[in-house]
């Protein structure tokens, strides 16, 4: 695999070149089908192109399809960023090191995806069926992306995700993460004739704040709660008729999960005349069962036959692997080794990119 390490880094230049935030749909499906040119071109297989209305298009490609057991292979290549990000912060190679935006998390991933399974129908080593999904809106809670994956999981003896590493080391659990919206109702009125026929819907908020920060402060079971945005009111002569907080939490629990719903939909303004809504949407957490203890060790004896040595680790952001872990043992963490993800100075280190491509050749054929 090391003599392509020229060409996984021209395939990454030309992959963070096309950008694709989560939420641009026509750039989304151009990168789409370019990558699915790539792949059949590359494997000599037909590959399936699940369309969608409003998220980026799915491809699903399925290799070895008359194995008895099945090994799901995940992947995106949606990322944080909005169009116009590479003019500012364009791919470039500095010190060993690949630059640019979604280049770590995890277009990085996608290209090791891509040679590993180059290698492997090459050489006619696959044992098993092999799944994979390339998805379009993991980095927005995958929302489209769900179902597909579940299915697919159900059917699989384990799932291979290609998110990227923490400092080379492999993910086994990630904590459920809530994305939850408060918003409070008040009324409107003018803010110098008529203010006491207003209700301020931002100063309710207020004290929302400070019963969560509260309520927060009090945990001890490692959940993490953090209000991330807020937004309300129209003008500043108006009495604001709403306000509207963004919550983001990380748990390890469905009962922790539980337990912050109950309170933040129990919560009250203290403001007669005021109503408090709650939205939410949950991805669950990625447990490490000992299914997942044992194929971690074989998956780190395979890395150490290539000299390669990995620990596993425990993190608070989700992927795609939350989704598969109540159906099957997950690895995670098995793309990119850099770091900075969903930032202008996310990299990836070069180096890394055959010796990771080909662990992950090397777990397709146990």
């Amino acid at each position: 695999m090391k003599s392509r390490k020229m060409d996984m880094i021209q395939m990454l230049e030309d992959f963070v070149n096309m950008e694709t935030p989560s939420v641009n749909k026509p750039l989304l499906d151009k990168f789409a089908n370019h990558l699915l040119d790539i792949i059949e071109h590359i494997t000599g297989l037909k590959c399936e192109l699940i369309r969608s209305e409003s998220a980026g298009n799915i491809i699903r490609c399925i290799f070895n399809p008359d194995a008895q057991e099945q090994i799901l292979l995940l992947t995106h290549y949606d990322t944080v960023f909005d169009e116009g990000t590479t003019k500012k912060n364009p791919f470039r190679i500095e010190s060993g090191k690949a630059y640019g935006p979604g280049v770590f998390d995890m277009k990085g991933g996608l290209v090791q995806t891509i040679f590993a399974m180059e290698y492997l129908v090459r050489n006619k080593t696959i044992k098993n069926k092999v799944v994979l999904l390339i998805t379009s809106d993991e980095e927005i809670g995958s929302a489209f992306s769900r179902s597909i994956i579940e299915e697919e999981a159900k059917r699989s003896k384990f799932a291979l995700v290609m998110e990227a590493s923490l400092n080379g080391n492999l993910k086994t659990e990630r904590k459920g993460v809530g994305t939850i919206m408060l918003k409070i109702t008040g009324k409107a009125a003018h803010a110098g004739l008529d203010p006491k026929k207003g209700i301020n819907a931002i100063n309710a908020m207020s004290s929302i704040i400070e019963q969560i920060k509260n309520f927060s402060a009090g945990i001890n079971d490692g959940t993490l709660i953090n209000i991330g945005t807020i937004h309300g009111g129209t003008r500043t002569n108006v009495i604001p008729d709403f306000c509207e907080i963004g919550i983001d939490v990380r748990y390890s629990s469905e009962e922790s999960a539980e337990n912050v719903l109950l309170f933040l939909k129990s919560l009250k303004t203290g403001l007669a005349g005021s109503t408090t809504s709650v939205t939410y949407r949950m991805r669950e957490p990625m447990t490490r069962t000992d299914l997942t203890k044992d194929l971690f060790q074989k998956v780190k004896l395979l890395a150490s036959n290539i000299g390669l040595n990995i620990d596993e680790v425990s993190v608070s952001g989700a992927s795609d692997g939350n989704i598969c872990s109540k159906y099957c043992p997950v690895i995670d963490g098995l793309g990119a080794v850099g770091d900075g993800a969903h930032s202008e100075n996310e990299y990836l280190l070069l180096d890394t990119l055959p010796e990771r491509s080909a662990l992950l050749g090397l777990i397709m054929t146990m």
